[in-house]
């Protein structure tokens, strides 16, 4: 995608959803304000993909996003079928990767694969050799601040 086709993504009309359908790719709406400015000021070739993955996405506001969906800052478990071994990675932008502490950056193939989808759905992680591993997604934690109530 050229840089003309990245800002048609970035024009495109923002719908928040208040009900949930399982067909559809989700992302938090703070993060899609977030990513939004991001790919912005940030024009790279892993900028456009996200914002390709990102036109595909509905919207869902913050108080109703389900916990069992990829967001940002998000912990993700793995299961690879083909190892019999399970193994979890953390979502974040770019700045705060860092693959010794299995944090994964939303710029990366896989952090761009991930974002929006729920537990029980499996995608093809790819490899450094250009080949890719089938990996089902188990279980999805969300980061203990979100989990505060604003009344406490």
């Amino acid at each position: 995608m050229n840089s003309l086709g990245t800002l048609s993504v970035l024009r495109m009309e923002r719908r928040v959803l208040t009900t949930l359908n399982d067909e559809y790719l989700l992302i938090k709406e703070s993060d899609y304000l977030s990513l939004t400015e991001f790919i912005k000021r940030n024009r790279s070739e892993a900028t456009e993909a996200l914002a390709a993955g990102m036109s595909k996405a509905k919207v869902l506001a913050d108080e109703g996003f389900p916990d069992n969906v990829v967001s940002l800052n998000a912990t993700v478990d793995f299961f690879d079928p083909e190892l019999s071994k399970e193994s979890k990675v953390t979502l974040v932008l770019p700045w705060q990767a860092d693959l010794t502490k299995r944090k994964v950056s939303i710029l990366s193939p896989v952090g761009c694969a991930l974002i929006g989808l729920r537990t029980g759905k499996r995608i093809h992680w790819p490899l450094l050799n250009g080949k890719s591993r089938v990996l089902d997604i188990v279980g999805v934690s969300q980061p203990q601040n979100r989990k505060l109530s604003s009344g406490a």
